[in-house]
């Protein structure tokens, strides 16, 4: 008993790290930490999918190592039973060389050492933040006279890699032509001289930390001393100035879209807390439209039905004469969840290429979106921007990829003097969307990022690295922590 159970903790935690990275691709301590604190209530199919990939399967593998070593059979194999035997014999001695190559395993596949030398870099005290986050609600912001409507597109797990370009060809093939185009044709801030984009900054690299680096321009960093006090349930950062706050205080009506459960990783909280937004999630189309949505709730609309839903509201929102923020966020290609619209879309990567398809899928999706809107009487005061979230998370890229989160601005009110050659980071997203609406920002520079329309270099043009700033960012602040938390903590 003692030999299965060692052997049962040994296959749970071989079993755990591939299911992360199966799922998730390579995760980041800080995106550990995030979901760590937020409720699972609606990510229950998160949590049957692990037990059945661990606990379920250990518990079938334990029970044929009892059929095959405690039960007595007819027929007999010399050699099988010497094996046998020799095997039962040291059973205890197996289970721990078992036990000891799953630890191994994790260690490697997790990449732990990575993550603790984070949590040591966490222990350290930096000024980055007092020196650096220019606070927008105490930065002049003029908006012209006569306001210029938004429609923000996040495009889930979206980058530049994508792309077919005389630099790069990772996949034989343009995934994203539609998209390509698209930049080609408007304004794309790349770090090549084609098509590119942000680079990644720890913080940034799931879903809401995307969303809240390239509002807000900071990063989502919990300190693990301290993130048993973040529990988004009334604000979520509470002294934070974001994109939707300054939009709300300039007579902006504000309508949130995403095709899963608003509740999940306190996006809702984050929603009401910044610009009090009206939030169109799967539960509010569950109780208006009647779509069933399962008892852990967590059905997701496809983006087909999404994007329809979106020019829905967007009609709704022109009616009202008054300057709008329509943000609308794609799920079609999360890996892991990833779905294929077969009445939309043909298959040209086979079936086995599932991803490449998705990828493909809803680059031709979002284009027809676009399409739509280009051809809205509103279209000639709105601005259209379209920014990837984070990069995939997925093992089939590789290291010597040059990976960059993709953003496109179409319709802008201004021009842009350099776009290409860039080095900038999500938080540089901030003020350039912003800028693009035809607003002046004094000093061009909103939290942590740089506007890109403006001629002044970005943090990480004139002051730091990217891997530089990647490393002063996990530090621990006593400005960030008032930003996050809302009051001074230890």
């Amino acid at each position: 008993m003692l030999s299965l159970l060692i052997f049962f903790i040994g296959y749970m935690i071989f079993a755990t790290a591939n299911w992360i990275i199966h799922k998730f691709g390579p995760v980041t301590y800080e995106q550990i930490m995030f979901h760590l604190n937020m409720p699972f209530d609606s990510e229950t199919r998160l949590m049957l999918s692990y037990f059945k990939h661990t606990v379920m399967t250990a518990a079938i593998i334990i029970l044929l190592l009892l059929l095959l070593f405690c039960r007595k059979y007819k027929f007999h194999v010399k050699l099988i039973d010497q094996v046998r035997d020799f095997i039962y014999a040291k059973k205890l001695w197996f289970s721990l060389a078992w036990l000891a190559f799953c630890c191994l395993w994790f260690v490697i596949r997790m990449n732990v050492w990575t993550m603790l030398n984070y949590h040591n870099i966490k222990r350290e005290t930096s000024n980055f933040y007092e020196q650096n986050y220019v606070m927008p609600q105490h930065t002049k912001i003029t908006f012209p006279k006569h306001k210029r409507n938004l429609v923000l597109i996040f495009m889930e797990s979206m980058e530049a890699t994508y792309a077919k370009t005389p630099r790069h060809d990772y996949f034989e093939a343009d995934l994203i032509p539609e998209l390509h185009h698209l930049a080609k044709q408007n304004i794309n801030f790349s770090d090549n001289e084609y098509i590119g984009g942000s680079s990644p900054i720890d913080g940034t690299q799931w879903t809401q930390a995307g969303l809240v680096a390239q509002t807000c321009g900071i990063p989502i960093q919990l300190p693990i001393n301290d993130a048993n006090f973040f529990h988004p349930k009334k604000s979520f950062y509470p002294n934070a100035w974001c994109l939707y706050d300054i939009l709300r205080q300039k007579g902006y009506e504000e309508s949130f879209l995403l095709g899963s459960n608003g509740e999940f990783a306190g996006m809702n909280r984050f929603l009401e807390t910044h610009g009090k937004q009206k939030m169109l999630d799967i539960l509010f189309y569950s109780k208006r439209d009647g779509i069933k949505v399962s008892f852990e709730k967590t059905t997701k609309l496809p983006d087909k039905q999404l994007f329809a839903y979106a020019k829905e509201e967007l009609s709704q929102l022109a009616s009202q004469n008054k300057p709008f923020v329509f943000t609308l966020m794609t799920l079609d290609t999360h890996y892991g969840t990833a779905k294929f619209a077969d009445d939309i879309c043909e298959r040209k990567y086979g079936e086995r290429n599932n991803i490449k398809n998705v990828v493909s899928c809803s680059s031709y999706q979002i284009g027809e979106f676009v399409n739509w809107l280009k051809q809205q009487p509103y279209y000639r005061d709105t601005v259209i921007v379209m920014l990837g979230d984070h990069l995939t998370m997925n093992e089939f890229f590789t290291e010597d990829m040059n990976r960059k989160v993709l953003n496109i601005f179409i319709n802008s009110s201004i021009g842009a003097d350099r776009t290409k050659n860039r080095t900038f980071t999500p938080f540089d997203i901030y003020p350039t969307i912003i800028e693009s609406l035809g607003a002046k920002i004094s000093g061009h520079r909103l939290g942590l990022g740089t506007s890109l329309f403006s001629d002044i270099p970005t943090l990480t043009e004139s002051k730091m690295s990217i891997e530089e700033m990647d490393t002063e960012v996990r530090k621990s602040s006593q400005l960030y922590d008032w930003l996050l938390y809302g009051k001074n903590v230890k």
